[in-house]
């Protein structure tokens, strides 16, 4: 499958010059895992630190993104929430959901936590034409949202309801 690639950073912020079109492994799903096709997907600040690996050095080769939506086209045997054809949108915040925080109904304050797409990798972001995500890191999103506007709020959504509700 097709994805945008980068295997180093720019610091120069000149990102036409690391950003590539690759082939990269389809995804099979794990047990708790949901694949989907990327309908739409948005830019956020992290895909841009990614890019300039600062302040956090991402590991390369890297697929950036962490807001996507799209169409359910496999699910793993462990699945439950989700069938084919299902249309989702991701949630990035990949907690260990173990730890005292994340019982506690506070996965932002995982010790472990990574932010999908960014954290994440190599290879393993929103930039490709399949995603495959854990089932608790997928919501299904109604038909009267469109894939641009799910994807556009994944991220900001999450961190502003966070930020206000805790």
């Amino acid at each position: 499958m097709k994805a945008v690639v980068y295997n180093e950073y720019a610091p120069d912020d000149n990102y036409a010059k690391i950003l590539k079109v690759q082939d990269i492994d389809e995804p099979k799903p794990k047990s708790d895992e949901v694949i989907f096709t990327n309908k739409a997907s948005a830019l956020n600040y992290n895909d841009i630190w990614g890019m300039r690996g600062v302040p956090v050095a991402v590991p390369l080769p890297h697929v950036s993104g962490s807001d996507v939506a799209g169409d359910v086209i496999a699910v793993g045997e462990d699945v439950q929430n989700f069938k084919v054809g299902d249309r989702v949108v991701s949630h990035s915040n990949l907690a260990c959901r173990v730890c005292k925080a994340c019982t506690d109904g506070r996965e932002f304050d995982c010790t472990k936590r990574q932010v999908w797409g960014f954290q994440t990798g190599p290879l393993w972001g929103a930039y490709s034409e399949q995603i495959h995500l854990p089932e608790v890191n997928v919501s299904k999103i109604p038909d009267s949202v469109s894939y641009e506007d799910a994807a556009a709020a994944s991220m900001t959504l999450l961190t502003s309801w966070h930020m206000l509700v805790g």
